[in-house]
């Protein structure tokens, strides 16, 4: 942690935010937390849309989190690197599937995956590289509707940027190996 944004104590926690905060035990999402909490409202507003983008979609729990942790990738939030969605898990994730995701050939997840991945990855790191034939290839395999929810999800995502400037990143974070 460092002092560009102080962590708010937890006994002066929102009834609600020391509600999630108490809900976890995860020490870097209660830092996540404590952090935010310096803008409880725009923090409560946030949630609220990032819980309706990352999880009633049109995407899918498990290309959800292959999106979700390609931002991760690019954002080096340790926080967001080291969760898994359970609904993800159970439609087929595998470890072997994320550690690919940065790879020029992703052998370990559908073509529908791959171009949702590659879109990630270039509007995480660099937007202006996003050409025809990716917008092409999400067209291919996405309605208009889905591809809204790809954009928002990286957009969502990219609080891990925010996250890494104010240090929010744990031993306790541990990013899964497969």
């Amino acid at each position: 942690m460092n002092d560009f944004v102080p962590l708010v104590p937890v006994d002066e926690l929102p009834a609600d935010l020391r509600a999630d905060y108490d809900a976890t035990d995860r020490p870097g999402l209660r830092d996540f937390i404590r952090m935010m909490a310096n803008s409880p409202d725009h923090f409560r507003r946030y949630n609220e849309v990032y819980g309706h983008v990352r999880y009633d979609n049109h995407l899918g729990p498990r290309l959800t989190e292959l999106v979700r942790l390609t931002v991760a990738q690019t954002t080096l939030c340790q926080l967001c690197l080291s969760g898994r969605n359970a609904d993800a898990i159970a439609a087929g994730l595998t470890e072997e599937m994320i550690g690919e995701l940065a790879a020029d050939e992703r052998r370990h997840i559908e073509p529908a995956e791959d171009a949702a991945v590659n879109f990630a990855l270039k509007f995480a790191t660099d937007h202006t590289a996003i050409t025809e034939q990716d917008k092409k290839a999400l067209q291919t395999y996405f309605t208009p509707e889905q591809i809204i929810e790809l954009g928002l999800l990286c957009v969502m995502c990219m609080v891990g940027r925010f996250s890494m400037l104010a240090g929010i990143e744990a031993a306790s974070c541990a990013v899964p190996t497969g």
